[in-house]
């Protein structure tokens, strides 16, 4: 579905991207790994069209996102920014239904009977169908993170981009958000390809993952076999220890301090 093909950032000397390459198949959930600095987001924002790449490309279904107009791509792509627009004075019913301007046709377009149903089920699988008549002003960091979810989730897309989409979420709903985006990637095929900080979500959660250090692949693949203590160590610059989640058989890492791992 996804291919991104040797791709690179550079401004002036410095490197952003080198040479970056993977693919991402229909119905994953691909986790995006690295300190700040790694160049994750300006990866992230070359996939959706917001940056330019000076080398490479990105396939959707074979065909170059770069030559797709916007509408068109709207309608394959969705996409959550790590700082989407400030809120402003208007409802969250309102915020919600420009999820759909994709779709929409003419001077005065409608928002149609498959269009409602869409943002209708988008605001009941992110809890803000309560929130509809609020004003986005009055909402917490959260609940506006999940109001731009729903958004992105209305516009019915088969790729969803997002970066750290857990942000300014507290624990409970960072499960919630992580078990509904687990289960369409399961129910409905859906392909999400996500930045995350949180190793302990990325490892319960992504198929695979693409382990980023100052601009290079340091690896990709299989989650399981990619997320080791070693590993983690050099992505991080930090000693982990490691343990075995029981209900899901999946690792779970825990920074140490020096002073325990021995570093001083």
């Amino acid at each position: 579905m996804l291919d991104v093909q040797e791709v690179s950032v550079r401004y002036g000397d410095r490197t952003v991207l080198n040479n970056i390459s993977f693919s991402v198949k229909k119905g994953e959930m691909v986790g995006i790994l690295g300190e700040n600095g790694s160049g994750k987001t300006t990866l992230l924002q070359g996939i959706t069209g917001v940056k330019s790449f000076q080398s490479g490309q990105v396939l959707f279904n074979d065909e170059p996102l770069e030559r797709m107009k916007a509408k068109q791509r709207a309608r394959k792509l969705a996409v959550l920014t790590q700082e989407p627009f400030s809120a402003f004075h208007t409802t969250v019913q309102s915020v919600v239904e420009l999820g759909r301007y994709p779709y929409l046709h003419g001077l005065l377009p409608q928002l149609s009977k498959a269009d409602r149903i869409m943002i209708d089920h988008a605001m009941k699988e992110t809890k803000v169908n309560t929130l509809a008549h609020r004003s986005m002003l009055t909402l917490s960091g959260g609940e506006r993170q999940r109001v731009w979810l729903a958004q992105a989730l209305a516009q019915g897309p088969e790729l969803l981009l997002l970066d750290e989409p857990t942000n300014h979420l507290d624990l409970a709903h960072q499960v919630v958000l992580m078990d509904y985006l687990h289960q369409q990637v399961k129910k409905n095929a859906l392909t999400v390809v996500c930045i995350l900080h949180d190793v302990n979500l990325a490892s319960l959660y992504c198929d695979n993952v693409l382990l980023l250090k100052a601009g290079n692949v340091q690896g990709y693949g299989e989650t399981q076999q990619q997320l080791t203590r070693d590993r983690l160590r050099t992505l991080y610059g930090t000693p982990f220890s490691e343990t075995i989640e029981q209900h899901s058989g999946r690792k779970q890492f825990s920074v140490l301090p020096y002073y325990v791992d021995g570093g001083g």
